[in-house]
């Protein structure tokens, strides 16, 4: 079987041909930059739950036919390819706009356009690892535009999170005798330390944490996830290479803010907000959320432990999450 037609399979399996559902797609204007829009449901009159994709510039649309399927049974799932990311990183450019700022007043004009586009009061926000400080600040700032938040991965210190992440590589290259991984840890000196936190010691760093099972539990790779792009019937092999080219745009100034990013004294919310832990996610480390989500003041909360998860727990317990979106989200959502 060649890859055309493993994506021409893929792509018949997410045709949704029943006459209720919703498949649709277009450039939205949003900041002043063109942004790709991806709306998918089983049936258009369920609720509206948008995905925040992470990365930086790593959508989440071209992997989405892996878990998303069963997902639309249930929600109008919309998926946006942020600022200078995918299929919106035509025309991108060094000198673009890449402040948080920026990505926070794109989702709440994406949010906006959904509302006259699909006549919906309020959405829910699903943030992913870089996509959760986006969806916690609109969360924070725009409780009346969301019928919940729900945090994958949640960043809630990027500082304590590269800590963190160093210490359980560290850990876990010295239980192994790995002596090659503990002199390239070694290596960074104190980390983060005060030496400028440069791509290559962070790539260091989680090259071990995602060895050790940090990325997908139990496992030193994961092609599953990073080689599936190839197969989406979202993107032509055009589009994917945009993919690339939108991260050596976006990395340079978004890293920086993700790195720096601490919403430690962020803990008063008017919405219901749960949050999706991997137990063994050190690529965005559970404890600084552990500590946050204890003092957290919100209309309800609630926690939900992927027991068998790292960081891509929608791809790697599927059945467990569309549950818990279902038994725990859903009882918050706006019917359009």
């Amino acid at each position: 079987m060649t890859d055309d037609t493993g994506r021409a399979v893929i792509a018949d399996l997410c045709r949704i041909p029943n006459p209720d559902a919703i498949d649709r797609t277009a450039y939205v204007e949003l900041g002043g930059v063109a942004q790709f829009v991806s709306i998918r449901g089983r049936d258009a009159r369920n609720p509206v739950l948008v995905v925040c994709h992470g990365g930086p510039a790593l959508p989440a649309l071209p992997s989405s036919w892996i878990w998303q399927r069963a997902v639309e049974d249930y929600f109008t799932v919309v998926n946006y390819d942020q600022r200078a990311s995918g299929r919106s990183a035509v025309g991108a450019h060094d000198g673009m706009d890449l402040s948080v700022e920026r990505y926070v007043d794109d989702l709440v004009e994406l949010i906006t356009w959904l509302q006259r586009e699909l006549g919906v009061r309020r959405v829910g926000v699903l943030g992913h690892s870089w996509g959760t400080i986006i969806g916690i600040t609109v969360a924070e700032r725009r409780p009346d535009l969301l019928w919940a938040y729900i945090g994958v991965g949640q960043v809630i210190s990027g500082p304590e999170n590269e800590a963190e992440s160093f210490a359980f590589a560290m850990r876990s290259a010295i239980a192994d005798q790995n002596d090659d991984a503990v002199a390239e840890l070694e290596s960074l000196g104190e980390y983060p330390g005060a030496q400028p936190l440069t791509l290559e010691r962070i790539v260091t760093c989680r090259r071990w944490a995602q060895h050790y099972g940090g990325l997908s539990a139990y496992r030193s790779e994961s092609a599953y996830f990073t080689d599936s792009e190839a197969l989406s019937p979202y993107y032509t092999e055009d589009e994917v290479e945009l993919i690339s080219v939108g991260q050596q745009v976006t990395m340079p100034q978004v890293l920086p803010a993700l790195l720096s990013f601490d919403a430690s004294d962020r803990t008063a919310f008017d919405v219901p907000m749960l949050q999706f832990l991997g137990r063994h996610d050190w690529t965005t480390p559970t404890p600084p959320v552990e500590r946050w989500i204890e003092r957290v003041s919100t209309p309800s909360t609630h926690v939900v432990w992927f027991e068998n998860s790292a960081h891509l727990c929608m791809l790697e317990e599927p059945g467990k999450f569309v549950v818990s979106l279902v038994e725990l989200a859903l009882p918050h959502a706006d019917t359009a």
